[in-house]
């Protein structure tokens, strides 16, 4: 999201219920970059007091009483990151709390996604933890849904071959629904990431149930969402 030319903003004008940021710990603070050279600004600048300007303004992001979604992406590693990241979302009132036998909801849900040590490091601290984690990896065999691990954010290309052209074969079908239809079994949303940009793709997304759409797109996509 946050390469876009208003981060945020623009997601929001568009009325997507869902953004990932990627962060890094720098210069004193979690800011947000994709490759750790060329920092946007800092998390809470761009998306934490923006999202909570709204939801003290409304109730929630867009005052209909639906979740929003943030998804951040650890790139970043560190134990100064984690206990930045712990420490900075513990103090907004507007996160959903996950505790050990039960979740609190609260008009904005954040999502660890990215370095896989660090967010299971994450859930594991004293609750109540203003966070849960998701797992980039599908088996069949998954346990169902507790408060920590929340979530499936999978690469596209470990799983389907098809590249968003032309019609998708049986057998990518098929194994797409086999990867919703057991994440949903045992409770868990699906994101799929680094897909197609192709109104063939979005489509095939919505006919499955995949429950997050990725896109660069917002423009495009939100045109095809207005027209389904």
């Amino acid at each position: 999201d946050y390469e876009h030319t208003h981060p945020l903003t623009d997601a929001l004008a568009s009325k997507f219920y869902s953004v990932e940021a990627d962060v890094y710990f720098h210069d004193g603070s979690i800011a947000v970059s994709h490759d750790g050279l060329d920092f946007k600004g800092t998390l809470d600048a761009l998306y934490l007091d923006p999202l909570e300007q709204r939801v003290d303004a409304t109730g929630s992001v867009y005052g209909d009483g639906a979740p929003f979604t943030l998804w951040i992406d650890i790139k970043d590693g560190s134990s100064t990151l984690q206990d930045a990241l712990a420490g900075k979302l513990a103090t907004y009132a507007m996160l959903t709390r996950s505790f050990d036998d039960h979740v609190e909801p609260h008009a904005v849900n954040v999502i660890l996604t990215g370095d896989a040590n660090a967010k299971r490091a994450l859930v594991e601290r004293r609750e109540p933890r203003p966070y849960s984690r998701d797992d980039n990896d599908f088996h069949i065999d998954d346990a169902q849904i507790d408060t920590a691990w929340t979530s499936y954010a999978l690469a596209w290309s470990d799983y389907v071959g098809w590249d968003g052209h032309g019609t998708v074969s049986d057998a990518d079908r098929q194994r797409l629904v086999c990867i919703v239809d057991g994440a949903h079994d045992n409770g868990r949303p699906v994101r799929m990431f680094a897909t197609p940009e192709t109104p063939a793709y979005w489509q095939l997304a919505l006919d499955v149930g995949e429950d997050f759409i990725n896109t660069d797109d917002l423009p495009g996509l939100s045109r095809f969402l207005d027209a389904h």
